[in-house]
């Protein structure tokens, strides 16, 4: 029988899942008879409680929140600056309760409260893929970092940056648009050097970037619509330079899952991925600032276990 605990994030769905969590948590009572609780209340926090819990025997985590809280508590699998993973068995659930929540959609779980935590007391354990960032982090001391769905570089991760200003209660789907226009018009194509796998290397200036496990970002673009995240691959998403009215036309593609058909849009399967560009370029994955290039992206395969279909 698994040892259930739920971290939640009280901020997230712009402040509502507090609010809400007395009726959240009287329906996941009627699916676990026995779980325990408990609110983040600092970023970052979910990893050092999931860490703490899985030191402590907890064997299914399940946060309740968005892409945000499931990074964090996904990161907690590892062992601090390492690989390892804490427990091999346990495994990792999400009742959705974010704004932007796009590895949830990405993974078709139910929005429904009910209906989510039905299809987690019911879904099979699967082991999926993680990815790593490593950076240079402070100049000094490498940083290491994780992340479930997507990271990228270029002109996504400067709308990131962006909008970290906004407030979290104020986040959303539209706000990254909103980000991503007004940055585009102020933004140009930035020139990278990808090695991939060690292999094959690209020059040039690229519009975009993207690493995906999964398949959608920013509130809902389809920025790989062929990814999958147990096939130990990332799809390497590159969209070369694009005048703004090109952008902006051809946005349209990233809600449809059309994006690759563009012929300025290249796909690449990988395991690795070096990039080098010039004047500290920022990077983001799973929708949070991620420090700045020069970094290097690897796939773990099969890392740790979810509760999916």
């Amino acid at each position: 029988m698994d040892k259930v605990h739920v971290i939640v994030n009280p901020v997230s769905a712009k402040g509502q899942t507090g609010k809400r969590w007395e009726h959240i948590r009287e329906v996941i009572k009627t699916y676990f008879r026995e779980f325990r609780y408990i609110f983040t209340e600092k970023p970052k926090q979910a990893t050092e409680i999931s860490r703490e819990l899985l030191h402590e025997g907890y064997d299914f985590i399940i946060g309740v929140g968005g892409d945000g809280t499931l990074n964090e508590i996904a990161s907690g699998f590892f062992k601090p600056a390492t690989t390892e993973i804490i427990n091999e068995d346990a495994c990792l659930g999400m009742i959705p309760s974010g704004t932007g929540s796009d590895f949830v959609r990405f993974m078709k779980i139910p929005r429904d409260l009910r209906k989510s935590i039905e299809w987690l007391k019911n879904a099979q354990k699967q082991k999926m893929d993680i990815g790593m960032i490593t950076s240079a982090g402070d100049g000094i001391n490498r940083e290491q970092k994780f992340f479930i769905n997507v990271a990228d570089f270029g002109l996504g991760a400067e709308v990131v940056k962006r909008i970290s200003s906004v407030p979290s209660l104020q986040r959303g789907p539209l706000s990254y648009y909103q980000g991503f226009i007004s940055t585009l018009l102020r933004y140009s194509s930035k020139w990278f050097r990808i090695v991939v796998d060690d292999n094959e290397t690209l020059e040039g200036n690229f519009l975009i970037g993207a690493i995906a496990n999964g398949g959608i970002f920013g509130g809902g673009m389809i920025i790989a619509p062929d990814a999958q995240i147990n096939d130990g691959y990332f799809d390497v998403v590159l969209i070369e330079d694009m005048n703004k009215m090109e952008v902006i036309w051809n946005s349209r593609r990233l809600y449809t899952g059309t994006i690759n058909k563009h012929s300025k849009v290249r796909t690449i399967r990988a395991k690795k991925v070096s990039i080098l560009s010039r004047g500290g370029v920022p990077i983001e994955y799973d929708g949070e600032a991620g420090g700045v290039l020069p970094a290097e992206f690897a796939i773990l395969p099969q890392a740790i276990s979810l509760r999916i279909r």
